[in-house]
């Protein structure tokens, strides 16, 4: 079983220290985030959710994301991340492909206020899945105990979409994001950059087009987000690096590096190494041997 199809977290605890434990990231996996405890800001693109307890979040995870939890508290959540390529054919089979619907058309929606017993549901599932232990499948495992695995994780995981596809149907438990002064703030930068990140991007003329102070603007996005305006304008940089170079291979390198707002190559590569640990084309080549892989298993 291919490791990249599914990954599973059952309430992982972490009493923050730094806001460094949490960075901007992005897969390319759906994704199923349950919020057990802590105060927690989640920034999504250019939204911002505050999450309470047993609220959910489904997302595409090839949206920059991250977490922002209070200092100093426990922080406590599962996850479920799993490919789409992966999941549909067995959703096609069983002639239910609209299980997928929520995350297509509600992508990065947060729920809140689900019936108790279903929000019990969807937790044992959870539970379930990443008690198989579907992160460290043994590799020398047999064929036949990992298609085991495989069919048991489906099952879950089908069951879990149903679940899933019921709460969106509850047309109250969709929430907006919230928005204090401040997080109005951070979103209409946020949203400034991802709409001009091919663009030369300065702090000035940020606060020049959003007619805000450069310095109150620096901090209030520092306060809500956990990061630097700059440090946030590199992250989606190299989120849509990441993704340019994984699904227009016909690209070139110094194509995706100019439409991720890189001034030349030179800067892009060295900054990509960096920043992924891995070239960009290296990059690129292994998420198509990912994507071989995926297509093999399916059939």
């Amino acid at each position: 079983m291919n490791e990249g199809n599914i990954r599973a977290y059952y309430r992982i605890k972490t009493e923050v220290s730094s806001k460094e434990e949490f960075t901007y990231h992005s897969h390319d996996r759906y994704e199923i985030y349950y919020c057990h405890s802590g105060n927690c800001k989640f920034l999504i693109g250019d939204q911002i959710h505050y999450l309470q307890e047993d609220d959910i979040i489904i997302m595409n995870g090839l949206t920059l994301h991250r977490a922002n939890p209070e200092l100093g508290k426990l922080y406590e959540r599962s996850v479920i991340e799993f490919s789409a390529e992966w999941v549909r054919p067995i959703l096609s089979s069983l002639k239910v492909p609209e299980l997928l619907n929520p995350f297509q058309m509600l992508s990065n929606s947060l729920f809140r206020g689900g019936e108790t017993a279903k929000l019990a549901e969807i937790e044992d599932l959870m539970k379930r899945i990443a008690a198989i232990n579907v992160n460290n499948i043994k590799t020398n495992a047999s064929n036949f105990e990992n298609r085991l695995l495989e069919g048991e994780v489906s099952a879950l995981l089908v069951q879990l979409l149903f679940k899933i596809y019921e709460l969106s149907k509850l047309r109250l438990v969709k929430i907006p994001t919230v928005k204090s002064d401040k997080a109005s703030h951070a979103n209409r930068i946020a949203k400034w950059i991802e709409q001009h990140l091919d663009s030369n991007i300065t702090l000035d003329n940020i606060a020049d087009n959003l007619n805000i102070s450069k310095y109150y603007m620096s901090r209030v996005f520092k306060d809500v987000t956990g990061y630097t305006i700059m440090q946030y304008l590199m992250s989606c940089r190299i989120n849509r690096a990441k993704y340019l170079l994984e699904m227009h291979p016909d690209k070139s390198i110094l194509e995706v590096a100019l439409e991720s707002g890189f001034e030349n190559l030179s800067h892009f590569s060295r900054f990509f190494r960096k920043q992924v640990k891995i070239t960009p084309t290296d990059y690129r080549n292994s998420k198509a041997i990912d994507f071989q892989s995926r297509q093999i298993e399916s059939r």
